[in-house]
């Protein structure tokens, strides 16, 4: 019955789409707008594993993908858009506007998750998709990479003079002016001034709502920008930046991608990032260029987060970890924590996650400065990730999750926040 009532709407939709655009007071409409990408969301949906129940359904034959029909629709929410004079100009309705950036910097997302790397990369080998939800998800992130295009370069300077409104951006990044010493691209230097404030930014809006300058729908804006912006960045200049560059800027988006997404982001294996981290770091001159500015605990950190329930990478970057604050002499957690947020982009927010990390480390840090090798038998146990553990910095729409949060300040206790 769901379907049937589905095929009728959606033949509906289709309908009152062809009316309107035969209406030039109507064919750039926002309603006309919002239904077209209404149908773009349906046809999306249809690519992802439904179940073998559902598929058995006779009403399923009518729901195959239809990859033409999406890049006509796609085609012509572009079209419109453009001819509206861009995104920019839907602030009138500001939910639609927000959820189509959201849409597409998703959809930038997907491709940089379940991407392979480059060819040339020798750590490709390690990733393939295992089952069909991950094989369709896969698929998707190839056809909804087109969609990248419906948001212009520059967009987040265009609606928002971002990063210079912020009141975080006089300040500075010590994370950008470290990696300024040692020559990183500039581009790169500017992401991480951006996404520095955006963190920064997204948690003075959740302590103070009231005084701040811009409401939720902003905050999910400047995030899925600043994260969209960074993934196209990775995705163009990946095979051009050096391995540093390349660790550094993919750090970067795991560790915005998981705060933005609370603890859910780091349940997943992020298959795609995974083999392109291994790789870069076969690099002799990494470690030495983390260590010269400093940022070595704060990428290990993320490391640890990225490789969360994938046991190859998860071994491989904590024996990194282990060296890495061994050599550095860090010797109980407020020397852990210190040496993150004094170089790295940082938050309050995972503040938890860093304490549980430290608990794991301890021990076998103990193991290696003793010069006990033993330490590599001891597999370890993986951060608990927990809902409960962490913030949620709203990616998704702000308004759909109306329970509480916890926000962690600096000595580890819990604010509420009701969002």
């Amino acid at each position: 019955m769901l379907l049937e009532q589905f095929m009728h709407h959606r033949i509906q939709a289709i309908s009152h789409i062809q009316a309107a655009l035969a209406d030039p007071s109507r064919a750039l409409s926002d309603e006309n707008i919002a239904t077209v990408f209404q149908m773009l969301c349906i046809e999306e949906n249809l690519f992802l594993y439904a179940g073998d129940s559902l598929r058995d359904h006779p009403a399923w034959k009518h729901l195959q993908p239809d990859v033409s029909q999406r890049q006509a629709h796609l085609a012509g929410l572009k079209r419109m858009l453009f001819l509206r004079g861009g995104i920019a100009r839907l602030d009138g309705m500001k939910g639609l506007q927000a959820f189509i950036i959201r849409w597409v910097c998703t959809s930038l997302a997907c491709r940089l998750v379940f991407s392979l790397p480059p060819p040339s990369h020798p750590g490709q080998y390690l990733y393939q998709p295992t089952n069909r939800n991950e094989l369709s998800a896969a698929h998707l992130s190839d056809h909804t990479f087109a969609a990248s295009h419906l948001l212009p370069h520059g967009l987040l300077k265009k609606l928002y003079n971002y990063p210079h409104s912020s009141p975080f951006y006089q300040a500075g990044s010590a994370m950008a002016t470290a990696c300024a010493t040692l020559g990183v691209s500039r581009d790169l230097i500017n992401h991480i001034t951006t996404l520095d404030c955006l963190l920064r930014d997204a948690l003075a809006w959740y302590i103070s709502r009231p005084t701040s300058q811009w409401d939720a729908l902003d905050i999910q804006n400047l995030m899925s920008i600043g994260l969209g912006e960074l993934i196209h960045f990775i995705l163009r200049a990946e095979t051009a930046l050096s391995a540093t560059e390349n660790v550094i800027a993919i750090c970067l988006f795991v560790f915005t991608f998981f705060v933005g997404n609370g603890a859910h982001a780091a349940c997943s294996p992020l298959p795609g990032i995974m083999p392109r981290l291994r790789h870069h770091f076969t690099d002799a001159e990494l470690s030495p260029n983390l260590k010269r500015i400093g940022i070595e605990t704060w990428v290990g950190f993320v490391l640890l987060i990225a490789s969360s329930q994938n046991p190859e990478s998860e071994e491989f970057f904590f024996r990194f970890m282990v060296e890495m604050l061994g050599d550095r002499g860090v010797g109980d957690y407020e020397g852990f924590r210190g040496s993150m947020v004094d170089r790295g982009v940082w938050t309050p927010v995972v503040e938890a996650h860093a304490v549980k990390a430290w608990g794991e480390l301890e021990g076998p840090l103990g193991e290696y400065r003793s010069g006990r090798r033993e330490i590599w038998e001891v597999r370890r146990g993986g951060v608990d990730v927990g809902e409960e553990q962490g913030v949620s910095i709203p990616m998704s729409n702000p308004y759909a999750t109306s329970h509480m949060k916890k926000i962690f300040s600096s000595d580890g206790e819990g604010v509420k926040v009701d969002v």
